[in-house]
């Protein structure tokens, strides 16, 4: 019997969970489903900064997915708010938008996709931003 629970724990997986802050409902369910159903990463959707920092209270995502131009705060300065979080500085975020703003060195720690995107590349950005 020992043999089988030593197979049992061996078999357990540890699923990383990504926050997707998107107000675009289609684009957010879109991203969800395509985790759901092509990765083993459970996601999370908030419509708007304020509403992401709310479910950090019960979760504790791998990655944040964030939207530039949500309503009420933008990506960045959502990012900024986590950055200041304790143990935020470590917090991977990737940052997406067909608009991302230049030359203010806001962006220098933050990986940024442009819209439209890929989900492939998407994905694999993921796969580099949560690889240990």
């Amino acid at each position: 019997m020992k043999t089988s629970q030593q197979q049992v724990c061996s078999e357990v997986v540890i699923v990383k969970s990504i926050l997707i802050v998107e107000d675009d409902p289609i684009l957010g369910n879109l991203l969800l489903e395509t985790f759901q159903e092509e990765t083993t990463y459970q996601g999370y959707l908030a419509s708007s900064g304020e509403r992401a920092l709310m479910m950090l209270s019960t979760i504790t995502p791998a990655l944040f997915l964030l939207d530039y131009q949500l309503p009420g705060m933008n990506g960045l300065e959502l990012a900024e708010h986590l950055r200041r979080r304790e143990g935020g500085k470590h917090y991977p975020i990737l940052l997406m938008s067909a608009n991302l703003p230049q030359g203010n060195g806001a962006l220098d720690h933050i990986r940024t996709l442009q819209k439209p995107f890929d989900l492939e590349a998407l994905l694999q950005l993921i796969a580099e931003l949560l690889a240990p």
